[in-house]
């Protein structure tokens, strides 16, 4: 079954819904993809996200520490005598090996189309609106 076409009752799927609204934005700003960095809308956020380089850095590392103190727990659990639930430490350490690279990878990103904005003497200006395009 295709994804333009959904079934009735199910809402469709938006595969690569925030890769085209990167490509959208930095059209509209005259930057290339790269230059653009991270996605900075709001769009499927409660909160205002936190876009800048140094933010994320911040991020990054919070979230890098907080991993260390799991990994560490997780190291007394093994080492001591007992029960050791071993599904939460699977999950635990699936979550940490996907979210403490992730987090230092979109740092990155926003770090270099930083320097990239700077180099060119680019703008970057934060996004106004959702896509008005219908078909996605």
């Amino acid at each position: 079954m295709s994804n333009e076409t959904p079934e009735p009752g199910r809402p469709s799927r938006r595969k690569g819904y925030y890769k085209r609204q990167i490509e959208l934005e930095a059209a509209k700003q005259g930057l290339t993809v790269e230059e653009y960095g991270v996605y900075k809308g709001s769009t499927g956020s409660a909160i205002k996200p936190i876009t800048s380089a140094g933010g994320l850095l911040f991020l990054a590392i919070l979230i890098s520490l907080f991993s260390a103190g799991v990994v560490g727990g997780m190291i007394v659990l093994l080492s001591g005598e007992g029960v050791t639930n071993w599904v939460e430490f699977t999950i635990s350490c699936a979550i940490v090996l996907f979210v403490v690279p992730t987090s230092w990878a979109y740092y990155l990103k926003e770090r270099k189309a930083a320097r990239l904005r700077k180099a060119a003497g680019k703008t970057l200006q934060p996004p106004t609106r959702r896509s008005s395009r219908t078909d996605w």
